[in-house]
């Protein structure tokens, strides 16, 4: 079965629960869907650091846009 951490809820979900743009997953077990938002973070804080050697590598931020 797989399992998904709801963004609307805040709650873990299994299998068909609310639309897929308002969870994270699947994962493998109720544990793993709960720790999603925690691995959110960290990759957001891995980009932010990433940014951040960019920006001073080459003097200004990446244009994405």
């Amino acid at each position: 079965m797989t399992w998904f951490w709801c963004l609307e809820h805040k709650t873990v979900e299994e299998g068909i629960g609310c639309g897929s743009s308002s969870r994270i997953g699947p994962a493998a077990t109720p544990d793993e869907a709960a720790a999603a938002m925690d691995r959110v973070r960290q990759r957001e804080a891995e980009q932010e650091a990433r940014d951040a050697a960019e920006e001073q590598k080459h003097g200004r931020r990446r244009d994405w846009f």
